[in-house]
């Protein structure tokens, strides 16, 4: 009874509308036939069905649907450059897509920061995109949101950078919002009371970020805590009594046109040309002293945690390689070879299971996670393995990243230097189908070489990296003076000269 209820409508439906369907189906086969009709038995089913019997390969053209071109290879996108009258850089690439990816960049960051402005490029982070001196928080958040953009900013050792995406229609008006964040920022009490809530916010949680805070660590003790090695982070005390004052004249002392730099995606460059001039034209050049050049020294850095950390994060490493090193890719190749991860992996082609670390160290059952570290700025670098293990397990796994970073100079297999060079090329050529990181490639580039590498170059250097090479480049690597940083419970820790005694002998 209820079954004969509920089949009553949709008889009655399918009755009402067997004529539409039909006429239809007749309109279609008629006006577009498919490539697909096989038979006449196909032909019966599509009329009474309106539907095809089998599936249609994604090869064959659809009825109605636009033929795509065929045998056409694809145009590489061009790379544009040009400097502004007063110094300001403009980069851009051309892109297929509707929409845009934009950044500035500023080479400054923290190491351009004084005693007196320390933590001022923290704050600035948390300013970008609020109110600036001629507009509101609200009038600027809802200027972005009104042509569907998406903002962030961020500050690092070496530079300040402001990202924004939207409709490349928009992009002028994207643009003049950067543009008016970075370089008027509104810098009055309230203002900076708000970034301060966030920057002390950042401070807690780095407290609990194990692997940020070694890293600190590390920069902190390889370059003698000044300039690459002052704190990223606002230090909570400077932060308790930072001032406007304070970041104007970080701005003022740091900020010239001959360092900022304009990029994008999805931009004509032209066009990117006059909206960077409008933005930038009334920048005023400033003599701008270089940042010092970092003086690498080695060193130790232990810290201990909070009492219930229960792990303790470790780093071991060296000094590294600067952006210019002509040996920079053969290092981005031992990075890919030595790998890493966490413990626990889904597994799957191309996750680095048979990277070394992966294989000799996270094969220990206290070892947590373990990886590669590699950190390149102009002038210097560093280089390393980091671990997180427990406690009782903290000689063990010492032990094992001592005996990899050693292991670097017995060589590498014709095998293992295939593995770690194509997937080297395969994560280069991935990242550049993001707009975004193509766009912040290419204003980093532009900041470090004064040019840009394509990826097909980078990778026909890739493919060029011997076995010879790898080897050389690791001995020059472990030459260094070994860095050695550990927080949390670092009471089964070695001391610095074991460490440098095991690496040495």
């Amino acid at each position: 009874h209820h079954f004969a209820m509920l089949s009553r409508p949709a008889s009655r439906l399918v009755s009402r509308h067997a004529a539409a369907l039909a006429a239809g189906a007749r309109s279609m086969s008629n006006g577009h036939p498919n490539p697909n009709i096989l038979t006449s038995k196909d032909q019966m089913w599509y009329n009474m069905h309106n539907t095809w019997p089998v599936q249609v390969p994604l090869s064959m053209q659809m009825p109605g649907t636009p033929r795509a071109d065929e045998g056409v290879d694809a145009v590489a996108p061009k790379t544009e450059m040009t400097t502004l009258s007063n110094g300001v850089r403009v980069i851009s690439e051309g892109s297929p897509s509707i929409g845009a990816s934009m950044a500035l960049y500023f080479a400054t960051g923290s190491r351009v920061e004084t005693e007196a402005t320390q933590g001022s490029a923290h704050f600035l982070q948390h300013l970008a995109f609020r109110a600036s001196e001629d507009k509101s928080h609200f009038l600027t958040t809802r200027e972005i949101e009104k042509i569907g953009g998406h903002t962030v900013a961020g500050a690092s050792r070496d530079c300040i950078a402001y990202a924004g995406e939207c409709l490349a229609s928009n992009a002028d008006r994207l643009l003049a919002i950067m543009a008016e964040s970075a370089l008027s920022p509104r810098l009055e009490d309230l203002d900076i009371d708000n970034a301060r809530e966030l920057v002390l916010a950042d401070a807690a949680n780095q407290a609990r970020n194990g692997p940020g805070t070694v890293l600190d660590a590390m920069h902190a003790v390889a370059f003698s805590g000044r300039g690459l090695g002052g704190p990223l982070l606002c230090p909570a005390p400077t932060a308790q009594a930072m001032s406007g004052a304070t970041v104007a004249a970080y701005l003022k002392e740091t900020m010239s046109p001959s360092r900022a730099i304009v990029s994008a995606v999805g931009v004509e460059h032209a066009r990117l040309v006059d909206m960077a001039s409008a933005a930038f034209g009334s920048m005023k050049a400033a003599a701008v002293e270089p940042p010092a050049p970092a003086q690498y020294a080695g060193g130790d850095y232990y810290m201990p945690g909070p009492l219930d950390m229960g792990e303790v994060h470790i780093c071991i490493g060296m000094e590294g390689l600067g952006c210019s090193d002509a040996d920079l890719l053969a290092l981005a190749t031992i990075q890919t070879m030595l790998g890493g991860g966490d413990s626990f992996s889904a597994g799957g082609p191309g996750k680095g299971l048979k990277s070394r670390i992966f294989v000799n160290v996270l094969y220990n059952q206290g070892v947590l996670s373990s990886s590669a570290v590699n950190v390149s700025y102009g002038e210097t670098g560093l280089f390393g393995i980091s671990a997180t293990t427990t406690p009782d397990h903290t000689t063990v796994t010492v032990e094992l990243m001592i005996k990899e970073l050693k292991r670097l100079k017995t060589g590498v297999s014709q095998e293992e230097l295939s593995r770690a060079v194509n997937m080297t090329r395969a994560s280069l050529f991935l990242n550049l189908e993001n707009n975004g990181i193509v766009c912040e490639d290419l204003g980093r580039q532009l900041m470090y070489y004064g040019k840009r590498h394509t990826g097909k170059e980078l990778s026909d250097q890739l493919m060029k990296i011997t076995a010879a090479d790898l080897q050389r480049v690791s001995e020059k690597l472990l030459s260094s003076t070994p860095v050695v940083a550990a927080y949390g419970d670092i009471s089964c820790m070695p001391t610095y000269s074991q460490i440098v005694s095991a690496l040495q002998g």
